[in-house]
Formats: C-alpha cells, sequence, structure tokens
C-alpha cells in the first residue's frame, strides 16, 4: 500500500487505518461539519447500525449491482446479515409502504466496509472506512433540486479547506441494470462525483457521490408521493477517510486544524 503523509495515519493492514493526533481531529472536526450542514438544511438525523439484514440488501438490489463486495456476519449459508456497505440502504426500510405526504431528508453517517480488489494498492480504497450521507426521498424536480444543491454545498466546502477537485460524471452505476442499464445510467449522469487527490499525483478518488435513483428505490421498498406515483430517491456520501487523505496529501492539515479549533 501507499503510505500516508503523515505519522499519525497508521496502516493497520487488510484496509484499515488507526488514526491519532492531529489527523483523528480533523475527521472528527469534518464529520461534525457535515454533519452540522446536513442539520441546517432540513436532514433529521438517523443513527444506524453496522449489521444490515441480507434480506434488505437483497430488496434494494444491492447484490445484482455489487455482487459479492458486502461482508457476510453471522451463521448460516447465506449468513443472514452483513456489514453495511453504504449507510443509505437503512433509510429506505423506514419508509417502506408509505405515501409521503411530504418530502423526506434524512442525515447520517456510520462504519462502511467493502471488500475491493483496489485495496491491495492504496489507503484510498479501504475495507472499512466512514461514510456520511444525506438521502432525499420524494418528488421528481425536488430530488433533483437537493441532489444540485448539495453539489454546490460539497465544492463550496471543499473550497473552504483548500482542497482542489473537480465535479464529474462517475463511469460507473450506483443501482442495478444490465449493461445496456448501465450504459443509460452513465447517459442520464445519474452519478456526479467530486474527485480530487488523496495520496501522489496520480491517486485521484472520489471524495463525494451525488446520486439520482430516480424510482428505483421507491418502487422496490414501495414508497409513493401524494399523488400516488413512486416516489424518487437520491443521496449524497462523503467517504471522510478519503477527505482527511486529500487534506493531508494536499498540504491543508495545519490549515484545517486552525479551521477546527477557530470554531
Amino acid at each position: 500500500m501507499s503510505s500516508p503523509s503523515s505519522p499519525e495515519i497508521h496502516d493497520v493492514g487488510e484496509g484499515r487505518l488507526l488514526l491519532t493526533g492531529a489527523p483523528l481531529r480533523v475527521l472528527q472536526w469534518l464529520d461534525a461539519e457535515l454533519e452540522s450542514l446536513a442539520r441546517t438544511h432540513g436532514a433529521a438525523m438517523m443513527r444506524v447500525p453496522t449489521l444490515i439484514p441480507r434480506d434488505t440488501l437483497d430488496r434494494a438490489g444491492y447484490f445484482e449491482a455489487f455482487g459479492d463486495a458486502a461482508t457476510p456476519v453471522g451463521p448460516g449459508d447465506p449468513p443472514p446479515y452483513l456489514l453495511t456497505p453504504a449507510i443509505c440502504y437503512h433509510a429506505y426500510p423506514t419508509l417502506a409502504g408509505r405515501r409521503l405526504e411530504a418530502n423526506a431528508i434524512f442525515g447520517c453517517a456510520g462504519r462502511c466496509f467493502r471488500r475491493e480488489t483496489a485495496q491491495a494498492r492504496s489507503l484510498s480504497r479501504l475495507w472499512e472506512f466512514t461514510m456520511r450521507e444525506v438521502i432525499f426521498v420524494g418528488t421528481h424536480a425536488w430530488v433533483e433540486d437537493e441532489r444540485r444543491r448539495w453539489m454546490t454545498l460539497a465544492a463550496d466546502f471543499a473550497s473552504t479547506l483548500g482542497l482542489a477537485g473537480r465535479m464529474e460524471p462517475a463511469s460507473d452505476p450506483f443501482f442495478a441494470g444490465g449493461r445496456g442499464q448501465q450504459m443509460i445510467q452513465q447517459l442520464k449522469e445519474l452519478k456526479h462525483e467530486l474527485r480530487m487527490r488523496v495520496g501522489t499525483e496520480d491517486e485521484i478518488e472520489a471524495v463525494a457521490s451525488f446520486n439520482l435513483h430516480e424510482t428505483f428505490f421507491g418502487r422496490r421498498f414501495g414508497i409513493t408521493t401524494a399523488d400516488g406515483g413512486p416516489a424518487w430517491s437520491g443521496c449524497v456520501a462523503f467517504g471522510l477517510e478519503r477527505w482527511l487523505l486529500a487534506v493531508v496529501a494536499q498540504g491543508q492539515l495545519d490549515h484545517v486544524e486552525a479551521l477546527a479549533g477557530a470554531r
């Protein structure tokens, strides 16, 4: 694995980090700032468990889209639970079968776990990491507006940290579909990413993603809007360890720690 440029970011192997000192303080501050931003923009806070039922991921089409990237836990074949691969999967079951009289927006954070082949090469591809998400479920126009709003908010937040990055459409789909469906998702630009340097010059990774699911999860979980049609949904995901690695790689650790101390 590539080495972090701070002695207080410890690579403990198998795609895991141990943080101390300034990097830990900065990561905790980043999380608190993003939570505050979500609250300011109307998100109801949600605390989610680390384990998620296999039935929930199956209903959400996770295995169709991502195969066996999630980590199974517990007895049985297959085990009934997995370590959470993305926080937003906890939100949709809370609305299952409901008719929404108003748009719903949630904010939550937790530990995520994904097995990826690239983990052997870079600390920016972790097995265990922290994700903060904002999830919106409601009408078509409102969901699109929220996704657009959060793209601006994230870019502005990066600027205050002194981080250079670029917003661009993503090449990988967020939810299930064959090759033709994946191409449609890309053409519709259903997923954008804020990408920036997180290590050496050639280590460019997404630190945040901005996703439109259209009615995919609304249909899967039977969520409807006030007019009786399937709800649209979208989410914004921030990978906190990648934000920290970007802060260190781009020489902004002292600057961001000063920001944290001033607030």
